[in-house]
């Protein structure tokens, strides 16, 4: 056996134990779930105050799930595993940018729901796309019939006009 020390591989730790131990406070032994976290200098001064006179413990109520999470983080690191932030609850990732027959697809769907009709800020608005990308969708489905640029009289924005997908012959904006 080497002359170093055997460390036995530790867990991580549960945020409802360090709560556990947290409320060991109430009968004035606080610090234990600093000590539990591996924070033994200020587990040790926790103890020896009475958890800085409780004000120290009456503030780690609100810390212990960051201060677990930081002890687990630590505790992957040193064991060699890399560990990747958790993904936040109700936030999902952005939506990959449509390019290319994806985009064009997508833009025959909005151009169906849309009654024929779509602008060129409708399409920004509603698809996950760079402006560039979706002009030139747009200038390939023009070039292949599918689609015709046209001036709104009115408002003098240009539509691209889809005749497949207009509900009937006459259904159109003003022109």
């Amino acid at each position: 056996m080497s002359s170093r020390y055997l460390l036995l591989p530790a867990e991580p730790k549960s945020v409802g134990i360090a709560y556990l131990l947290w409320a060991l406070g109430i009968f004035g032994i606080c610090g234990v779930h600093r000590l539990y976290l591996g924070k033994t200098v200020t587990g040790l001064l926790w103890l020896l105050t009475f958890g800085l006179l409780g004000f120290g413990q009456l503030i780690d109520l609100f810390l212990i799930p960051g201060m677990v999470d930081d002890h687990n983080f630590k505790l992957a690191v040193l064991q060699g595993i890399r560990p990747s932030p958790a993904p936040a609850k109700g936030v999902s990732a952005p939506p990959q940018p449509l390019k290319g027959q994806a985009l064009m697809r997508e833009i025959l769907r909005l151009a169906q729901q849309r009654q024929g009709i779509l602008t060129l800020s409708e399409i920004a608005i509603e698809l996950p796309a760079d402006f560039d990308e979706i002009e030139k969708a747009l200038r390939e489905l023009s070039r292949r019939g599918i689609a015709s640029p046209e001036n709104n009289l009115t408002t003098g924005a240009v539509e691209y006009h889809f005749p497949h997908l207009l509900r009937s012959p006459g259904d159109r904006r003003s022109l």
